[in-house]
């Protein structure tokens, strides 16, 4: 009995970690499914860490259009908790896995061990206003799921010998904002990937 107690400043230190809304916090919401279908445009730029002193410098910056997807559902929940969103949300930019795409999600439960992780807080007002902040990656957890997926060169400051694919983890503190309507969205998001590689600001429409 006494290994199963959780003291109360601890149930506070776990919901602030995760960004879950307790039990009580979590309010009626509607089950309706949207998804918007659209283009985004892309801006990003590159960094290495082969400046002077290893510093980090700026080594290419490019633009591009691609096929993008922005979904919204009800709240996810597990274990007696709820998700800190208005409602689940997910956003697709390119095709998944290939180099430039990016995968974006609110909260997801992982199984195991069979925990609701929240990654964003995000805001919806009566006149469709959108807002949010990526607060966590979990990659302590390896269940990082806000992704770009970029290249990485074979061998660091030696570009001419080639680059793999590599999976990065958003950093904290992206943004997300816009518009959601009944029959379309306009949303920017901005931020960069957690060993500060890239940079990006991705326009979607749809």
């Amino acid at each position: 009995m006494r290994n199963r107690l959780i003291t109360l400043g601890a149930l506070i230190t776990l919901t602030l970690a995760t960004g879950l809304a307790t039990p009580a916090a979590a309010a009626a919401q509607s089950a309706a499914a949207k998804v918007f279908r659209g283009r985004a445009t892309v801006t990003l730029e590159s960094y290495d860490y082969c400046g002077s002193g290893g510093g980090r410098r700026l080594t290419g910056r490019t633009t591009y259009r691609t096929s993008a997807q922005f979904s919204t559902g009800p709240r996810k929940s597990y274990g007696g908790y709820v998700e800190r969103n208005p409602f689940t949300w997910l956003f697709y930019a390119g095709s998944i896995g290939s180099t430039g795409s990016f995968q974006l999600g609110s909260a997801a439960v992982a199984k195991p061990p069979g925990v609701l992780l929240g990654y964003w807080t995000s805001t919806y007002s009566a006149s469709g206003r959108f807002s949010g902040r990526l607060v966590a990656t979990h990659s302590d957890k390896a269940t990082t799921y806000n992704t770009f997926y970029g290249q990485q060169a074979l061998i660091p400051c030696r570009d001419g010998l080639g680059s793999i694919p590599m999976v990065y983890a958003l950093k904290t503190g992206a943004r997300i904002t816009g518009v959601i309507g009944g029959s379309g969205a306009r949303l920017t998001l901005t931020g960069s990937t957690n060993e500060g590689f890239y940079a990006f600001r991705v326009v979607f429409t749809a």
